[in-house]
């Protein structure tokens, strides 16, 4: 999470003070915090404790690291460093239990447990409550989350769902990849994700349903561009819109126009229509969820030329 020296000014400040003051640390001076971004400070209810044998800081009871735009919160957090008089003296590992919260930029992370390896930059999530949210999207999980920082890229595993302006994902697993919110690519001296983000592709694998108001789809994977619509489903895809069913091995689509369209495969390509039935009336609510909008005030259903019969 940072250099360790920055680790060790403060800490040391925080416990060369009484006890009652050890909620709050001997902040930098602004020249300080100009010139090193990458400063951490640290604040905790019950104080911190530093293990100089075992290298180990802790953390207690609503502690919190920042970081510029990155903060950590949690009952309890640990940070390991690898010890003085080499050149290797950093914190390489994070750990933080209890109600922990990451905020980047306008992104935050949630669960119960983070281990957060510095060498890799990789973040994990378990326990209850996983998420990933931000203004466009929120996404969970069932079992864990992994947030590559340098990569800018999540994982998610078990039961996934993604929610983006009245479209959804479900999958076993999803690959969330990230970019610059105004789309533009990270400049070549950038690292890491700080700042506004947008999520830039999806990749979904095992049992996978993705549905707009344009329809739905099963497939065994999907490959989506939420800022598009454009999606490619792979294996056993059954694509729903209104009362049209269309099966195939690979099918392209687009959730927002409801384009879409057979490609590849070596199986037969299916068509079912149930008859005397208007295929053009989209399904009142597509995504099952609970509370979801109705595709009525869904915007997007009444542009011109997006019917159904456009992939025809």
């Amino acid at each position: 999470m940072g250099r360790t020296l920055r680790w060790l000014s403060i800490l040391l400040v925080a416990l060369a003070l009484p006890a009652a003051a050890q909620q709050k640390p001997a902040k930098p001076d602004a020249k300080d915090k100009n010139d090193d971004k990458s400063q951490i400070e640290i604040t905790a209810d019950q104080g911190i404790e530093w293990d100089k044998n075992n290298h180990v800081y802790i953390a207690r009871g609503n502690a919190r690291v920042t970081r510029g735009q990155q903060t950590i919160i949690a009952d309890r957090i640990t940070a390991y460093h690898r010890g003085e008089g080499t050149n290797k003296s950093d914190i390489y590992r994070v750990d933080a239990e209890g109600s922990v919260r990451i905020a980047n930029g306008d992104s935050v992370m949630t669960g119960d447990r983070l281990v957060y390896d510095n060498d890799n930059k990789v973040a994990r999530l378990t326990g209850r409550n996983l998420s990933v949210s931000n203004p466009d999207s929120h996404m969970t999980a069932r079992d864990s989350i992994e947030y590559w920082d340098e990569k800018r890229l999540a994982v998610a595993r078990g039961n996934v769902v993604l929610v983006k302006r009245g479209e959804e994902m479900r999958a076993d697993q999803v690959v969330a990849y990230f970019e610059p919110k105004d789309g533009s690519e990270p400049g070549p001296k950038a690292r890491g994700s700080s700042g506004k983000q947008r999520v830039a592709r999806l990749e979904g694998y095992g049992n996978v349903y993705i549905a707009s108001c344009k329809g739905y789809a099963h497939a065994d994977k999907g490959l989506y561009d939420p800022n598009t619509g454009t999606a490619v489903l792979t294996g056993n895809v059954r694509l729903t819109r209104g009362r049209e069913q269309l099966n195939g091995d690979t099918v392209e689509m687009n959730t927002k126009t409801g384009y879409s369209r057979v490609i590849g495969g070596t199986g037969q390509v299916r068509a079912l229509l149930e008859p005397n039935k208007d295929a053009s009336t989209p399904e009142p609510n597509p995504t099952g969820r609970p509370g979801a909008p109705s595709c009525d005030d869904n915007e997007e259903t009444s542009s011109p030329g997006t019917g159904t019969k456009k992939s025809r």
